[in-house]
């Protein structure tokens, strides 16, 4: 029932996940479409203020550090998510099995 409750709030649209977002932790699929679009917006705008300064040294700057935050953060998402599913992974197949039994816990501090 839970499972079939997240597929449909993820098929309500951007503008529902990003909302949805503030009351969820971590971050959704929405608000990454809608940080990537913000991203290419400012990209196209950057493109344009080189071109229009014959590559200004300033804006050059600016958009190679643009570049680089957006790369950044889309890694950064990336290696979270990949995280969060190895740890989920990690807990539900044989987290029991890595355990020690209480006993020889006990033992050793005998």
């Amino acid at each position: 029932m839970a499972e079939e409750d997240r597929q449909a709030a993820k098929s309500n649209g951007i503008f529902r996940d990003v909302v949805d977002s503030i009351f969820e932790p971590g971050v959704n699929r929405g608000v990454i479409v809608v940080m990537n679009c913000a991203f290419f917006a400012l990209f196209f705008i950057l493109v344009y203020l080189l071109i229009a300064t014959n590559f200004n040294l300033h804006v050059c700057a600016l958009t190679v550090l643009s570049a680089l935050l957006f790369a950044s953060i889309n890694w950064f998402i990336k290696e979270a998510t990949a995280t969060v599913s190895k740890t989920a992974r990690a807990s539900n197949t044989g987290s029991s099995s890595k355990t020690k039994p209480r006993s020889a816990s006990k033992k050793k501090k005998l």
